[in-house]
């Protein structure tokens, strides 16, 4: 492993991927700073230019974008308290109450030096724990992977949005889609409705910038004439209070180990994401606090916590990617599609098929970390303008992005018409609650859980008690149901408490009253 990994670094340290790291933290940042736009949009506009470099080039670019993306989100979350994604919103009420008392650069570095850490402890549990889990996984077959990818579509549908129901079917159009065109294993059409051009199926990046993209866009039109605010901070003239000094983080360090051990554990399980990790880091700091009231009153123990963990998420969430091919949010999900267009398949054998790209990969996580410090540290002053730019100058320009990526796939018209009626689909979605992430998480298995079914078939014949042999159908099949029944349980919780707290808002309103 030390042999592979000393030749992943000597595949990233040339100039290639070092310019597409660099272009990848500097959007990843302005993409993220920026209310409303968020790291997954700038995925989804960066893919096409992935088309046309290597593998290792384009990858790491798109991971940096990712990795500087969610720290991007944490700088509108504290200058103006406006958390480009849910995971940043307790980084918000920490940091928006230090730049409050004149203490901005002291919330930003905080949460850099938080998310680095973070990110470089879950990017070593990555190298070291993803080709030993792929070991084990190669031993299933055919059967034990058709459970297995029973069980991702019931985690993600179950897991993804505010109800289970929407989530399962949102996962069960994905798949719908998916079956359009061709099929690649007996040759029948299916879904075509006489149309040539489905043949082929659906182009995967104009139905990935119209659904998850191009709504952001009707939205924030629908909602033009809400005042975002003016950016007018005050800073405090003594420098102590707009830096962290090596005796605060130390101090905090302890925090941010364990908090990012929280991010790396909850990353490995698909589906719950960095709100989840966020929330959980959150609220075990503020738990064994000496001073638990300064959470939430800008404590610089908060921030850490809540950075580390969502950020550590990132790194975790390629374990089931890679080894298991189960993509643990929409953002791995667009990044599973990327590997997909390099010609490059997830899974366990990636590790033997592809051995010097997955640890030039590996080898970029680690340098987009460096080059995150370095950019975001230098770059304080201009992020804190890129924070405060109306939306309405910037989603022209993501209009324009997307209807040129979308046809610059395959300088194909359709791909554009394809894109604006995927922008009225996934508008659609957003509007009747179902979740798009989930959509895309089923359109993107399908043909895997096709071919292995079809391989299973294959092996079982008549003799169909094979199905239910192996332990992996029974464990899976355990797991499926367990992740159901604990969603449900967990959210009854949450509708109970919610509904207690209702009553006891309207019981002191009364009281008042009296």
């Amino acid at each position: 492993m030390i042999e592979n990994i000393l030749q992943g670094f000597a595949t990233i340290f040339s100039v290639g991927p070092i310019v597409g790291i660099i272009i990848g933290v500097i959007v990843g940042i302005i993409f993220g700073a920026i209310p409303g736009i968020s790291a997954i949009m700038a995925i989804a506009i960066m893919l096409p230019l992935t088309f046309y470099v290597e593998p290792v080039v384009g990858i790491t670019m798109l991971l940096a974008v990712y990795k500087a993306g969610i720290y991007g989100g944490s700088i509108s979350a504290i200058l103006i308290n406006t958390p480009g994604a849910a995971a940043a919103f307790l980084t918000a009420q920490d940091g928006h109450a230090l730049t409050r008392m004149g203490k901005s650069g002291k919330a930003l570095c905080m949460a850099l030096y938080a998310s680095v850490t973070g990110e470089m402890l879950s990017t070593l549990v990555l190298i070291f724990v993803a080709a030993p889990i792929s070991l084990i996984s190669l031993k299933a077959g055919p059967i034990e992977r058709v459970y297995l990818l029973f069980f991702a579509f019931t985690v993600i549908g179950s897991v993804t949005g505010e109800s289970i129901s929407r989530g399962l079917l949102s996962t069960c159009l994905g798949m719908l889609f998916a079956t359009v065109g061709m099929s690649s294993i007996t040759g029948a059409t299916r879904f075509t409705f006489g149309i040539p051009e489905l043949m082929s199926g659906f182009t995967f990046t104009p139905m990935l910038i119209g659904v998850l993209v191009m709504p952001e866009v009707i939205i924030a039109i629908r909602q033009r004439n809400s005042a975002q605010g003016n950016l007018k901070l005050t800073v405090s003239p003594n420098p102590e209070d707009n830096r962290i000094s090596w005796r605060e983080y130390r101090s905090v360090l302890g925090t941010i180990i364990k908090s990012s051990g929280i991010g790396t554990f909850i990353g490995s399980l698909p589906g719950l994401g960095s709100t989840t990790a966020a929330f959980l880091a959150y609220g075990e700091a503020r738990r064994t606090a000496k001073n638990p009231e300064k959470f939430g009153n800008g404590s610089i123990r908060g921030i850490a916590a809540a950075e580390s963990a969502n950020n550590a998420v990132c790194g975790a969430a390629m374990i089931p990617m890679l080894t298991l091919s189960i993509p643990g949010d929409d953002v791995t999900a667009l990044l599973f599609g990327a590997f997909l267009i390099q010609g490059i398949t997830p899974g366990p054998t990636i590790f033997f098929e592809h051995t010097q790209v997955i640890y030039g990969i590996f080898a970029g996580f680690l340098l987009t970390d460096f080059f995150l410090l370095f950019f975001a540290r230098i770059g304080f002053k201009f992020w804190t303008k890129i924070a405060s730019v109306p939306r309405y100058y910037i989603f022209p320009c993501v209009t324009i992005f997307a209807f040129a990526g979308s046809f610059t796939t395959n300088q194909n018209i359709n791909d554009v018409l394809l894109l604006i009626l995927f922008t009225m689909f996934g508008f659609g979605m957003r509007l009747v609650g179902l979740n798009p992430a989930a959509y895309l998480i089923g359109f993107i298995l399908t043909p895997m859980l096709e071919q292995n079914m079809d391989q299973a078939v294959a092996i079982v014949g008549d003799n169909y008690s094979m199905y239910f042999t192996t332990p992996f159908a029974w464990i899976f099949t355990g797991l499926a149901a367990l992740s159901v029944y604990s969603t449900i349980r967990q959210r009854k919780r949450a509708k109970v408490k919610r509904n207690d707290s209702a009553c006891l808002e309207q019981g002191e309103a009364v009281a008042d009253k009296v």
